[in-house]
């Protein structure tokens, strides 16, 4: 009867005509594949493949389907009985994801290419413009396959001698794909390398991108309280463009309860420590499709750096890295002939679903898969041997302690520090690090961490302390070797400190999230930012500066103002009413009793955001030609555009003479002085002036 019917369908194709029916291809092989797991086990097409030994997790699913594997001459087909993924032979895109009765929770009116993707966005030095690239592979064959996993690669090998074209990205790519028996989802993860003698090249973004079923997947979740129903692409194609391209309000949404809103894409951003599982919920059937992420140890710019999650599409993202919230120092630069390689995840693709419609339940389940593949990281089923497992890695411990003697007279534990290992460099540098990987965790109470999962590698260690300014690093360089269990004992962090502090304004915690941020215009609302602590999202907060001040900048009164009052969220520029934008100077009063005219005070300016500013700063002058202290031209983090309360991270000490200062009110005057764009300006994180030493 299969054999019957395997050739009715073969003659039915043939009328049809294959190539110009590629749906009806996918639709074939996938009868095929029905056939073939009911007949007998599948077989693989080459005899190098490695078999994994049944653990004791594996023996819990082992009355579940054995996973499957399908090979015809364009697709690649993965199945256990749960899930069952269509691959694009050789090209290694995910042309579709069958689930819980959907024939494809992917996107069917695009491309089988277009789907489910891995891209980058690159240039080499002297390009006029960047490149944007699929990964689009060349060569397919198969790892690992039994009936507990199947792992397969894509991969594209750059030839200087054949692939020398300016257009020819220079990097060796390796795509995988991972399936494990009773496992509702498939894993990715990716190999990038450049070797000697290659020329040199910028890598911008690199990324996954999943395009779901436009007409299925309507609600969004990100975290507990971003939670929502979406608008569609068409809904934001016939809406308004704001001052940006991504940013669009909603005036004839085919949800009604839309109209009026304002939707994009950089509101449903997040930190790397917080990007571990968000995703999409279709009503009927009631199915999720979620992307977790169980660690960061493959993105670039530590724990706090932003980026993009969920968007209207539906779309769902994994970025690896990327100069959002940062500037282009987050990208890859490769130098001509530099050698490097590096592994980029596994994400794992989660599905899920109840017969239920309670849109939470779904979320709360995919929560509890994320913290169960989390707790596995390191991941013992990658076959490359470019990611070590659990026990081909180390750890490194000890405890930090602050030592400032204007606190405390002795160290005292440093409570919640993040602290983590990057490629060696100076102090702060793991900001700006890309090329290596980052192992990161926040110490307890009394100080104490433990970094667990390390690669072998030469590490140096980085930390900073919430409600501290500045950055510690570690004296040493750390080399971490398979089995290492490294004590570090007590560490001191001398925080920057010249003198007892005569005044402070906020908290620094690297954010402007505890300063004033405004209401958002009627009309220009997301109502999923309305009465959080996240109302920073709402577009358009720059120019209600302009609202608040229309003619006069801020003043801040030390003593009597209020940080969370007074103090707006970014310092920008103000909008005049030919709509020009034009420098602000903000001004801090403060009082001194008494001045040593010979001693050195010390102001300390700590950014949490900089695009395109330049701050000078003036005493009791505002009018001096000659600014007495002032930064460099710095930034591009686009933060405060991109509905951030962050970007990198800057600190800068000034050295006031007493001189300058007197007894009784003193003024000092800080302008912004870049203007001519609403966006350029920085977000404070943490102000103070400090005595002369005592």
């Amino acid at each position: 009867m299969f054999v019957s019917l395997f050739l009715w369908q073969s003659k039915k194709m043939n009328k049809i005509g294959w190539k110009r029916q590629p749906r009806l291809v996918l639709w074939f092989c996938s009868i095929v594949f029905q056939i073939f797991m009911l007949v007998s086990g599948s077989r693989s097409t080459t005899d190098q493949f490695k078999h994994t030994p049944l653990d004791d997790s594996q023996k819990l699913i082992s009355t579940t389907p054995p996973v499957k594997l399908l090979i015809s001459r364009n697709y690649v087909l993965m199945d256990n009985g749960i899930v069952q993924i269509t691959l694009t032979n050789p090209t290694g895109s995910i042309a579709g994801v069958r689930y819980n009765g959907i024939d494809n929770v992917l996107e069917t009116d695009f491309k089988d290419t277009n789907r489910g993707y891995w891209d980058t966005v690159w240039e080499r030095p002297g390009d006029k413009d960047y490149t944007f690239d699929m990964f689009l592979a060349t060569k397919f064959r198969v790892i690992a396959q039994d009936k507990n996993k199947v792992e397969v690669s894509f991969t594209r090998t750059w030839n200087p001698s054949i692939n020398g074209t300016a257009n020819d990205l220079p990097l060796n790519i390796d795509k995988r794909y991972v399936m494990l028996r009773g496992s509702s989802g498939f894993y990715s993860y990716g190999v990038f390398e450049h070797l000697k003698g290659w020329p040199s090249l910028t890598l911008e973004e690199a990324r996954i991108a999943i395009k779901l079923r436009r007409a299925l997947f309507h609600y969004m979740a990100i975290s507990d309280d971003m939670q929502t129903m979406m608008p569609t692409d068409e809904d934001r194609s016939d809406g308004q463009i704001l001052d940006y391209k991504e940013a669009v309000r909603l005036t004839h949404p085919s949800n009604p309860k839309l109209k009026g809103e304002v939707d994009d894409k950089y509101q449903y951003s997040f930190e790397n420590k917080d990007i571990k599982v968000h995703g999409w919920i279709c009503n009927t059937p009631h199915v999720g499709f979620w992307v977790i992420t169980p660690s960061y140890e493959d993105r670039n710019g530590g724990p706090m750096k932003q980026d993009l999650t969920s968007h209207a599409g539906p779309t769902s993202l994994a970025i690896f890295f990327s100069g959002h919230y940062a500037g282009p120092e987050l990208g890859v630069t490769l130098k001509k002939g530099e050698q490097w390689k590096k592994v980029f995840g596994p994400v794992f693709f989660y599905l899920n679903s109840d017969s239920g419609d309670n849109h939470h339940t779904l979320w709360e389940d995919a929560k509890k898969q994320m913290q169960e593949e989390t707790a596995k990281w390191p991941y013992d089923f990658p076959e490359s041997v470019d990611y070590p497992h659990a026990n081909e890695r180390g750890t490194v411990g000890g405890q930090l302690f602050i030592r400032d003697r204007y606190i405390n007279k002795d160290p005292v534990y440093a409570k919640s520090a993040y602290i983590g290992l990057a490629l060696p460099g100076d102090v702060g540098s793991w900001q700006y690090e890309t090329k290596g990987y980052q192992f990161w965790t926040q110490t307890d109470e009394t100080g104490q961490f433990k970094i667990s999962g390390v690669r072998p590698g030469t590490y140096s260690l980085y930390s900073w302390v919430p409600g501290i300014i500045g950055d510690y690093k570690y004296n040493y360089d750390i080399n971490v070797k398979q089995g290492s269990d490294i004590s570090l004992g007590h560490l001191i962090y001398d925080p920057p400190r010249n003198g007892p502090t005569l005044w402070e304004i906020g908290n620094p915690d690297r954010t402007a999230a505890e300063f004033f941020v405004p209401d958002p215009l009627p009309g220009f609302t997301n109502q999923l930012f309305n009465d959080t602590t996240q109302k920073y999202r709402q577009y358009g907060l720059w120019d209600r500066y302009t609202d608040l001040y229309p003619k006069k900048d801020l003043v801040y009164k030390v003593g009597v103002s209020d940080y969370r009052k007074d103090w707006f969220f970014a310092h920008v520029t103000r909008r005049t009413r030919s709509k020009n934008y034009i420098p602000t100077t903000w001004k801090i009063s403060f009082e001194l009793p008494r001045v040593d005219p010979k001693g050195n005070y010390t102001l300390r300016v700590a950014l949490a955001s900089a695009t395109y500013s330049h701050l000078q700063g003036r005493i009791n002058n505002p009018s001096s030609q000659t600014p007495h202290f002032e930064t460099p031209s710095i930034g591009r983090s686009n933060a405060i555009a991109r509905h951030g309360i962050h970007g990198l991270y800057w600190l800068f000490n000034f050295q006031i003479p007493g001189s300058q200062l007197q007894k009784g009110e003193n003024k000092i005057y800080l302008k912004q002085i870049k203007a001519g764009y609403p966006f350029y300006g920085h977000q404070y994180d943490y102000i103070r002036l400090e005595g002369p030493p005592q």
